[in-house]
């Protein structure tokens, strides 16, 4: 009995593994290499290297024909939209953080068009959601057993990733696709349920011991979009926040407890009213009243990234952005910008929030990350992005394209 269950599940797997094509294989290899975005090479960082051969099979797979089904969609022609403002402010700002996040910003374009516009099937799917549940475990362990902390008068620990130093504010960004894929597979009663379980957990306190309060709002907001837009009727979103609620229980009764106490302080309401969210307030403040000074900031802004020479000779401090991606698009781009990268989230969401409900979650947790966060080619966005923008074959549209194409 034995022997033939572990045929059985071969051949299952054998058959598995066959519907997966080489596109799936080397977006996998992508967002499977995310964590190590800080992990320097003699040419670059590790990510860039893995992204390399990826675009290249990608592309000489387009430019051979192979690739039989393509697509465009409205996350493609908005945020495309938006990459060729960067450029053209280009010709007015051209400073030199303006050029390297310009440049950045194109070239992850390019990739994310690459691995988004073709169709994969429900196997693939499948597949690419699993490598994100490997990325959530990868990314926990490392963080939970760290135990350098940021310096010897703060006890929030310091992320390193095969010896090179990670933000510690934008690493539970990280988690983001990886807590949506675990929230809908138990939601869907998937198999190795305890397993999720226990990812979601590991999660809410890895970002709790990172001591990271926009870490924490965007998991949030992650969970209850999951809920929102994942649950189908109103008795299963109420069991699932009666779950959410008892899990939140034990986190704040047995995980927050372990914390240091300057940790723990720093999750209060008088510790962020004392610090003023450690300054960002008085960022927010001086950017806005900076930007509508002059009706020509109002509308075009001061040019990408024009932070860096203007905070610290005007606002006297030692920040060089505004820790507020909606704030820094204002000040930067104006409200061309600013509406550009408002349609960026709708179309991410719009598209999604029927047929894949919870990378249309994981969009909205982004949007948690960014009120605390200046983050324009930070890779966990960009990945975002990248799955809100996938064509899968369970898309109705997509079934009609495929169909058609076949015809042909």
């Amino acid at each position: 009995m034995q022997k033939i269950s572990v045929k059985r599940l071969a051949a299952d797997l054998k058959a598995f593994l066959s519907k997966i094509s080489i596109d799936c294989w080397a977006a996998c290899l992508y967002f499977l290499c995310m964590p190590f975005t800080v992990v320097q090479t003699p040419v670059g960082s590790l990510l860039k290297v893995i992204t390399m051969p990826v675009v290249a099979v990608l592309g000489v797979k387009i430019f051979l024909g192979k690739t039989k089904t393509l697509q465009a969609n409205s996350v493609h022609f908005v945020y495309g939209a938006y990459i060729i403002l960067c450029f053209a402010q280009l010709l007015l700002f051209r400073g030199e953080e303006a050029k390297v996040t310009t440049s950045d910003m194109v070239q992850a374009f390019l990739v994310l068009l690459l691995i988004s516009m073709r169709v994969y099937n429900k196997e693939e799917q499948k597949m690419i959601e699993n490598i994100w549940i490997i990325v959530g475990i990868i990314c926990t362990i490392v963080c939970i057993t760290s135990t350098t902390t940021i310096n010897q008068y703060e006890n929030r620990i310091q992320i390193y990733i095969l010896g090179y130093e990670e933000d510690v504010n934008q690493y539970p960004m990280y988690f983001t696709m990886p807590l949506v894929v675990a929230i809908k597979r138990i939601i869907e009663k998937s198999k190795l349920l305890p397993l999720y379980a226990v990812l979601i957990v590991s999660i809410l306190y890895s970002v709790l011991k990172l001591g990271s309060r926009g870490g924490l709002i965007g998991i949030v907001c992650g969970i209850f979009a999951c809920i929102l837009f994942g649950a189908k009727s109103l008795k299963s979103k109420i069991g699932i926040m009666a779950a959410v609620a008892v899990v939140a229980v034990v986190v704040v009764l047995v995980f927050f407890p372990l914390l240091p106490e300057d940790v723990q302080q720093r999750f209060t309401v008088q510790s962020v009213v004392e610090t003023g969210g450690t300054g960002r307030v008085d960022i927010w403040k001086f950017s806005l009243n900076y930007t509508f000074e002059k009706p020509e900031r109002i509308m075009f802004g001061s040019g990408l990234l024009s932070t860096y020479s203007i905070f610290p000779s005007t606002a006297k401090v030692s920040n060089v952005v505004c820790h507020n991606q909606f704030i820094q698009t204002f000040f930067d781009q104006g409200i061309f910008g600013l509406a550009l990268y408002i349609a960026t989230y709708a179309v991410c969401i719009g598209r999604n929030i029927r047929k894949n409900p919870y990378y249309a979650a994981a969009m909205v947790a982004i949007f948690g990350f960014s009120m605390s966060l200046t983050m324009y080619v930070l890779k966990p966005y960009i990945n975002v992005l990248m799955m809100c923008a996938m064509c899968f074959e369970s898309d109705n549209h997509v079934n009609a394209l495929r169909k058609d194409n076949e015809d042909a």
